[in-house]
């Protein structure tokens, strides 16, 4: 195989310092976009090669518009991350996606406001270009199949795709914002799915997401509006299939020849490159 494949873990709520790894050392990096959320928790799981980042900081002390997103997936890559496997908590839309089901989610709908959503800026550290990637599919289809696979075989519950809606934070939604995201035929709502699946898509790297249903969001009528407390405890009581998926779908990852896949995606963003100077 051309490449040696490094999963690369992106610890939402609930799963910011897992232990999951063996043979664990911590690597302080930086980054030209500056410093990431935290330490790159480097190791195996099976004996493949990982790196465990907590979103938000192991303390959990980082706001969704706060993280440097750009930071995070350079600092994957430079490690030698091929792919990642990104955890997330969200809201359900839909009446069948129950609090402690798993989504794999296949599509995005991004209404953040202050973000940094590419590396490629004028005035950036990196090279000037425009690049305009094209965001469908959003996400890698293999890794989000052997994902759903894994559930499946685990006997974990998990929806096979799901639309979500990515909101700026730290803040739910209004009773109306939450209507109007069902109205759109959306299944989830969350608020750090991008730019980390657009800035990993422009670094050619295979990213799938694994969301976690924690509340219905405030539409459902049968239940309490969404707060911390709730999104804690749902997460807290249902982390293990998280974990579970993760480290069946690692064994999976790397039993696999993903040499085409990298290619065409290193491909679609050398084509999408409009000027270079």
């Amino acid at each position: 195989m051309k490449y040696s494949i490094k999963i690369g873990i992106i610890g939402g709520s609930g799963l910011d310092d897992a232990d999951i790894l063996q043979d664990v050392s911590l690597k302080t990096v930086t980054t030209p976009f500056g410093p990431p959320s935290d330490v790159l928790k480097e190791g195996t799981i099976s004996g493949i090669k990982c790196v465990l980042l907590a979103r938000h900081g192991r303390k959990h002390n980082i706001t969704p518009t706060q993280v440097n997103y750009r930071a995070n997936i350079w600092a994957l890559k430079e490690a030698g991350c091929t792919h990642i496997l990104a955890s997330s908590a969200c809201g359900s839309l839909k009446e069948n996606i129950v609090p402690g089901d798993i989504v794999i989610p296949d599509s995005f709908i991004d209404l953040t406001r202050h973000r940094d959503l590419t590396f490629y800026n004028n005035n950036e550290p990196t090279p000037t270009k425009v690049v305009h990637i094209p965001m469908e599919p959003a996400f890698c289809g293999e890794t989000r199949k052997v994902l759903y696979e894994s559930a499946k075989e685990l006997g974990i519950k998990c929806h096979e795709k799901g639309t979500s809606v990515v909101i700026e934070g730290p803040r739910f939604s209004t009773l109306a914002e939450s209507n109007v995201f069902r109205c759109w035929g959306a299944h989830l709502v969350n608020m750090t799915l991008v730019p980390e699946v657009t800035l990993a898509k422009e670094l050619g790297l295979c990213y799938a997401n694994i969301a976690m249903a924690t509340d219905y969001d405030c539409w459902h009528e049968s239940s309490a509006a969404v707060n911390v407390e709730q999104v804690i405890k749902i997460f807290s009581e249902n982390v293990e299939k998280v974990t579970k998926i993760i480290i069946h779908s690692i064994e999976v990852i790397a039993s696999k020849n993903w040499d085409d896949i990298i290619d065409k995606l290193n491909d679609v963003i050398e084509s999408s490159i409009q000027s270079k100077t």
